[in-house]
Order: C-alpha cells, then sequence, then structure tokens
C-alpha cells in the first residue's frame, strides 16, 4: 500500500498513475498516457500546467482533457526536473 493514498489520486482508470497528497508517483499503468509520458514511481509531482502541485489541481486538470486540454506535469526526480506531457 501507498503512504498517504487516502489523500492521495488513483488515476490508474484515466491517466494509469497512482499520486499521493504530496505529489509522489505510486504506480504507473503499463502503456499508460502516463507511462508513456515518462512518469515513474518514486518521482515527486511539483506542478500542474504551470501550477503548484496539489491533489485538487491534478484531478481537474485530468478532467479537462476531456475537452482536449493538455495536461503538463513537472516533475523531480532526484536532482532533476522534467516537464511530462
Amino acid at each position: 500500500t501507498m503512504e498517504g493514498l487516502s489523500k492521495g489520486l488513483n488515476l490508474t482508470d484515466s491517466i494509469g498513475v497512482a499520486v499521493s497528497g504530496d505529489g509522489t508517483v505510486g504506480d504507473t499503468v503499463p502503456d499508460s498516457p502516463a507511462a508513456k509520458a515518462g512518469l515513474a514511481p518514486g518521482m515527486k509531482l511539483l506542478a500542474v500546467n504551470g501550477r503548484r502541485f496539489s491533489p485538487e489541481g491534478l484531478k481537474s486538470a485530468v478532467a479537462a482533457t476531456k475537452g482536449g486540454r493538455p495536461l503538463d506535469l513537472l516533475a523531480e526526480n532526484g536532482d532533476f526536473f522534467k516537464t511530462h506531457a
């Protein structure tokens, strides 16, 4: 089980990732949009579409993708920062 999952988000059915309340990536579903974008367990989400990460912000940004809006996630992986589209 993942610490903080109750405060986090399980988006495995939509973009293919579970994220804890602090933005830490838990599971990623193989071949999902999240995995194809390069997200992996242990990374930490810092921003969603240019705004500081929050579970609510991520949830609404994912919902907006159904209307064709892009989803850009800024993630930290050790000392590296990368935007995953």
